[in-house]
């Protein structure tokens, strides 16, 4: 799942690591030039999740949060 969000661009997946779901999320941090090849934050999330449809709800929520907290003005 792909999608902007204040600028940044969010790439949410899941994976199963030892039978767990695993949520994970890159954000991508425009540069000044409008690219997204620099500034990259992963997220692994590693919580009891029922489905992938909630670790995947549950990454863009968490992705959506990390960008509000450390992007306050993302370019």
């Amino acid at each position: 799942m792909r999608f902007i969000f204040q600028s940044c661009l969010i790439s949410a997946s899941v994976s199963v690591e030892d039978g767990r779901i695993v949520a994970n999320a890159r954000i991508f941090i425009p540069s000044a030039d409008g690219s997204f090849e620099d500034d990259v934050q992963d997220l692994c999330l590693d919580e009891n999740f029922i489905d992938e449809n909630e670790a995947l709800t549950f990454a863009r929520e968490r992705a959506m949060g990390w960008i509000e907290e450390h992007c306050v003005n993302p370019t």
